[in-house]
């Protein structure tokens, strides 16, 4: 079975309509149907409940049921670990990015897992990471 991870960018998708929406909810359902294992550190909670309390169309209700789901749809969360974070500082030291979004690109890299991302910014700067995907191209 296929395993992935992805960062919080894929995840919004899921609730927000954008840009490689339908890549994102065929990654979802793919998750639901157990064809696959998708993996992101805890972290992936806090940032969707924060970007989706911005949304000016979603009410609290609205972010407390998208969060919800999420925790029930089998994602594998990752509680980071002293290991995680020392990789994620190297990755944010080598890559200039915030460690926060180099927790992915450490999870990514020591589960030896494609990381899957939405994200232009982080993909611009961790361009050397060899497993970071952009959404709209990965064939699942």
């Amino acid at each position: 079975m296929n395993a992935y991870v992805i960062d919080t960018s894929v995840a919004v998708k899921w609730f927000c309509l954008e840009d490689d929406t339908a890549s994102a909810l065929d990654l979802r359902e793919r998750l639901y149907r157990q064809e696959c294992r998708i993996l992101a550190p805890d972290l992936l909670l806090y940032e969707l409940a924060n970007a989706l309390r911005f949304n000016p169309r979603l009410t609290a209700d609205d972010v407390k049921a998208a969060v919800g789901s999420v925790v029930d749809l089998g994602l594998e969360l990752i509680s980071a670990d002293a290991e995680m974070l020392g990789k994620a500082v190297d990755l944010a030291l080598r890559f200039d990015t915030t460690v926060y979004d180099a927790c992915f690109l450490a999870l990514a890299d020591l589960r030896d897992l494609p990381l899957i991302s939405a994200d232009v910014k982080l993909i611009a700067q961790a361009k050397g990471f060899a497993g970071l995907v952009r959404l709209g191209s990965v064939s699942l």
